[in-house]
């Protein structure tokens, strides 16, 4: 068993189907490990009773392991058919599949030269490394384990302001745009700096910008903060 039963999981999605599998296939145009879809059909992704993987080379866990805590599941939302969206946002390369990971750190099947049995990569985007870790899925699942006591160091973002952002907006920059408007949503109740009103107008206003990444998030922020924001805000975004 590789689940974990930690009730409060993000990434398990809803029960996986054959349809579903076929799908993901087709849109991703691969064909999925079949050991990824044993162990789906079990739970469809979500957190694991692992938290390492041997690597051949340092990362930014450890000099020879790297981080996990998760596998993703078949399903858009948290699964791997958001690859597409963050292989953009990151600049990532072309023909892999994400199936761990967030942020600057994932683990993905390598499809790069291949279009089945594809080996599994670690990737760095703050060094812009690509490490193979496993040959095949079935040999990176049987090598995760616990790693205990090391000390993982997070580096608190910076605060954003609400200068800044209007600046963002001026200067038209839409990459530093984006992660503020991603930064405040999931912040925001810590943020004593940021109006909520004046946010909910910013999202208003950028909600009309020419670029489409810029729209999605702001889309995404208002999702997440849909407990906030009155409904006919949410409605006008």
């Amino acid at each position: 068993m590789i689940w974990s039963n930690n009730p409060d999981n993000t990434y398990k999605l809803k029960k996986l189907k054959d349809s579903h599998i076929r799908k993901a296939e087709k849109i991703l145009g691969i064909q999925l490990p079949k050991e990824y879809i044993e162990i789906l059909k079990e739970q469809n992704g979500g957190g694991i009773i692992y938290n390492a993987f041997p690597s051949p080379k340092p990362t930014a866990w450890d000099e020879t392991s790297g981080y996990i805590d998760h596998i993703l599941g078949i399903g858009k939302d948290s699964g791997i058919l958001d690859t597409p969206y963050y292989i953009q946002e990151w600049e990532m390369p072309e023909n892999i599949v994400l199936i761990s990971g967030d942020g600057s750190e994932w683990i993905a099947f390598d499809y790069r030269f291949t279009k089945t049995n594809p080996p599994i990569i670690y990737l760095n985007n703050d060094s812009n490394e690509i490490i193979t870790v496993a040959n095949t899925f079935s040999e990176f699942i049987s090598k995760l384990f616990v790693q205990e006591n090391v000390e993982v160091i997070f580096e608190e973002e910076p605060q954003v302001t609400q200068l800044e952002v209007e600046q963002f907006i001026k200067e038209n920059n839409v990459e530093e745009l984006i992660l503020a408007i991603d930064r405040i949503s999931w912040d925001i109740d810590e943020m004593d700096q940021i109006d909520l009103d004046w946010y909910t107008d910013k999202l208003i206003q950028l909600s009309h910008h020419k670029d489409s990444d810029l729209r999605k998030s702001v889309i995404d922020a208002a999702n997440v903060l849909d407990y906030l924001i009155d409904k006919e805000t949410l409605h006008s975004i």
